[in-house]
């Protein structure tokens, strides 16, 4: 598109000056805190990386599916409540890009973003969200290329947040590292929960079930199947 600012080109400088390097500076490790639960945490100190994208598979060839798009400032992530018994993949991948300051229209609800779209070549815009007293942004919302509007229901404490909008470009990956699960906590326990009266396995289970649905948010796993 005319007028547009390609932002690639220097992205991809950057890219080939560390591509060397990019396994050296930026690894992803993994542990299997729990039988069902994986904690993942990376460092990257090259200059320019505004991000990183998490992604995972359950196969070697993929697909991969994003888990979550992190700020700079962020090194780990906890990968709950998953399915027993079952290998899971993981990388990373970098972003770069610019930011713009949108412009914003407050409803009582939510909250609507127009900006134009001077770039080219990009893979996405991100939603990032700053508040207040804070200095750091964070994501909180993907948005397809060539989008120039979005709205967004804001939670509580966000609706004075500060909000700008970046055009970013995906990078290298990292490294892949391979963890399987073993078999859920909640088979373990089983056997203590039949001394229990009645009333306690009631308790006992709903504090687990309540649990892990606040847990699961970004990978679809009950751990509840009673």
């Amino acid at each position: 598109m005319r007028g547009k600012a390609r932002i690639a080109a220097s992205a991809a400088l950057l890219l080939a000056l560390s591509a060397c390097t990019a396994d050296a500076e930026q690894p992803l490790r993994g542990v299997l805190t729990t039988p069902t639960d994986i904690d993942l945490d990376w460092r990257d100190t090259r200059p320019g990386i505004a991000g990183h994208v998490l992604e995972f598979a359950t196969e070697e060839a993929g697909p991969y599916t994003v888990l979550r798009y992190l700020a700079p400032h962020v090194t780990s992530y906890r990968h709950p409540d998953l399915m027993p018994h079952t290998t899971f993949h993981y990388r990373l991948r970098s972003y770069r890009g610019p930011t713009v300051r949108p412009v914003r229209l407050d409803h009582p609800d939510r909250i609507r973003f127009t900006w134009s779209d001077h770039f080219a070549d990009e893979d996405g815009f991100l939603l990032e969200l700053r508040k207040k007293n804070s200095d750091r942004y964070d994501p909180v919302a993907v948005l397809a290329p060539n989008t120039e509007a979005t709205e967004f229901v804001f939670l509580p404490g966000e609706q004075h947040a500060t909000y700008r909008i970046r055009a970013f470009v995906l990078g290298e990956q990292s490294n892949v590292v391979r963890l399987t699960t073993g078999e859920q906590l909640r088979s373990a326990l089983g056997a203590q929960r039949k001394t229990l009266s009645a009333s306690s396995q009631c308790a006992s289970s709903s504090t687990t079930c309540s649990r892990g649905a606040r847990e699961r948010a970004w990978y679809i796993a009950s751990i509840c199947s009673a």
